[in-house]
């Protein structure tokens, strides 16, 4: 066994097509840094992501103006990448001026399809990590998160009313084109600035217990069983 290890990571770093695999998209060696998509807030000395806020409130189901809110748009077919740039029956990230998409080669059926990378429940950049999966012959994305589930060709949500901007795609020879309205105006409604998770419309002190313990106030009790009271 000891004869036999060897370090994956180290392969990876120093072979280029195994690091391609890792890259934040697959269309560009950008990256939008992760305080891009979520405000870090201090708390004991250390920094974490800010709380998602509840459902309801602002920063949550997020709905654009119109349901074919790019319908008057002019488009034009984008490439972006190769067909062997995106793996089989997952999803993968590309990015468009600063607007994360997620592509969906989904081999089981044979087809592709693009949409927000942005999950709408809580305002995620995770959709191209989701689990695809059918729904009585639609084919859907199950966000990693909260498993909200959407169907990619209208982007519809099964279990609920929120939806995602879908986008054409056809195949080309081995060219992987995404058909999109111009940058800015994308831009302007699925940008990641304008999307940031922040803490301004949310309480992040938790309840008056986890204040005074953070707050070094007062001794946990010994009878309260919550996890986040038991940190001193």
């Amino acid at each position: 066994l000891v004869d036999s290890y060897h370090d994956e990571w180290a392969e990876v770093v120093k072979d280029p097509a195994l690091r391609a695999k890792f890259k934040q998209f697959v269309n560009t060696d950008e990256n939008q840094p992760r305080e891009d998509m979520i405000e870090f807030i201090e708390q004991r000395g250390q920094t974490r992501p800010t709380n998602w806020a509840e459902d309801g409130a602002p920063q949550t189901n997020w709905k654009p103006d119109d349901t074919d809110i790019f319908s008057r748009s002019e488009k034009s077919w984008v490439s972006v990448g190769k067909t062997s740039d995106f793996a089989p029956n997952v999803g993968s990230t590309i990015l468009y001026g600063e607007s994360q998409l997620a592509v969906f080669n989904n081999v089981l059926h044979g087809e592709w399809y693009v949409t927000q990378n942005m999950c709408p429940h809580k305002q995620a950049f995770v959709l191209s990590q989701g689990i695809l999966g059918d729904a009585d012959g639609v084919a859907k994305v199950a966000c990693p998160l909260h498993k909200k589930q959407f169907g990619l060709a209208d982007g519809q949500q099964l279990d609920g009313d929120l939806s995602l901007i879908t986008f054409q795609v056809k195949i080309e020879g081995d060219d992987v084109l995404v058909e999109l309205p111009s940058e800015v105006e994308v831009n302007a409604i699925l940008g990641t600035s304008g999307l940031r998770v922040t803490s301004s419309c949310m309480d992040i002190t938790g309840t008056d217990l986890e204040k005074d313990i953070l707050n070094g106030v007062k001794q946990v009790p010994k009878d309260v069983t919550s996890p986040a009271a038991k940190v001193v």
